[in-house]
């Protein structure tokens, strides 16, 4: 089953369902999480023939969006679900069955696609990092074939049942930024197999203008460009790290934003300290204390059916 997370993104979500829906192995059933939008997105959906709308009065975030997608899914009875934001999409009508097929061969419990730039299809939405060096470039993963270990969530990713049984859902606390990453970690914690099939490809915006190299492209410090998203990647990386021992990583993140704050920024002081500020709020847990999860939201009819042609 596949599950989408939308919010007041129409366009982008007709396209994201065409193409999910022109799959060899079509889904069997396709759920769209509407975290609060507006009435364009309920019209949209409606010249979308075949899919099943969940409706939420408030903006979950996509963590909570995934959330209720997956519980709608695991009750439906899913064997495997599919996830993806509104502003991603498979690249090929094969995707879906490739990464059925990667699974089966490698007996994984989750198989992410290479995310690959919408916009420039020589370039990976994310970078992956291997063997020490930051990858942007499509062949140069590709040529790898399957990895083991790593996969970028939620676009596109391929989950299967039993994992979301034994290790639990994302957490919806995050809300945005780093849910993903931390369901990742939590996969491998629990002795989850995690491979990435780089044959299965997934189109999704880059996020290069996030990116900025640091001593001279040796490291790379990602910063999102408003500050509600700042807050809250910086907050939920370093609950992350807390989470799961991770203290070089906070050591090389003191580094890498000081770096970029002080060095890059020319002494943007301010900068520096509202990411120190998030980034202590995150490594001492006190937001997810804040209060429970949020309850899933209810469906809605499916859409009905296509007309013959």
């Amino acid at each position: 089953m596949a599950v989408v997370v939308t919010r007041d993104r129409p366009a982008l979500l007709v396209q994201c369902l065409r193409a999910v829906l022109a799959q060899e192995r079509r889904p069997d059933l396709v759920l769209v999480v509407d975290n609060a939008s507006g009435p364009e997105t309920a019209l949209a959906l409606a010249g979308v023939p075949g899919v099943t709308r969940l409706r939420s009065e408030r903006n979950l975030g996509g963590a909570g969006g995934f959330r209720a997608g997956i519980e709608a899914a695991l009750e439906a009875g899913a064997d495997w679900v599919w996830l993806m934001d509104d502003d991603g999409r498979p690249e090929t009508p094969a995707c879906l069955g490739a990464l059925l097929g990667t699974a089966a061969e490698h007996g994984a419990d989750l198989v992410g696609p290479l995310v690959v730039d919408a916009d420039r299809r020589d370039r990976l939405s994310f970078p992956v990092r291997i063997a020490g060096r930051t990858l942007f470039g499509v062949d140069e993963v590709a040529a790898r074939g399957v990895l083991p270990g790593f996969a970028h969530l939620f676009n596109g990713a391929l989950v299967a049942a039993p994992l979301f049984h034994r290790i639990g859902l994302p957490d919806p606390r995050f809300f945005i930024r780093g849910d993903e990453v931390e369901f990742l970690f939590r996969t491998r914690a629990h002795g989850g197999r995690v491979v990435l099939d780089t044959a299965a490809r997934f189109l999704h915006p880059g996020s290069e203008h996030e990116i900025f190299p640091i001593m001279r492209g040796m490291f790379y410090a990602v910063v999102p460009g408003d500050e509600f998203k700042r807050r809250h990647q910086f907050r939920n990386r370093g609950y992350i790290f807390r989470t799961y021992g991770m203290w070089g990583w906070l050591a090389a993140d003191v580094v890498r934003y000081g770096w970029y704050y002080l060095v890059c920024r020319r002494a943007d002081l301010r900068g520096f300290g509202r990411w120190a500020a998030a980034t202590l709020e995150g490594v001492g847990g006190r937001f997810m204390r804040d209060g429970p999860a949020p309850g899933r939201p209810a469906p809605s009819a499916p859409s009905p059916p296509a007309p013959p042609a």
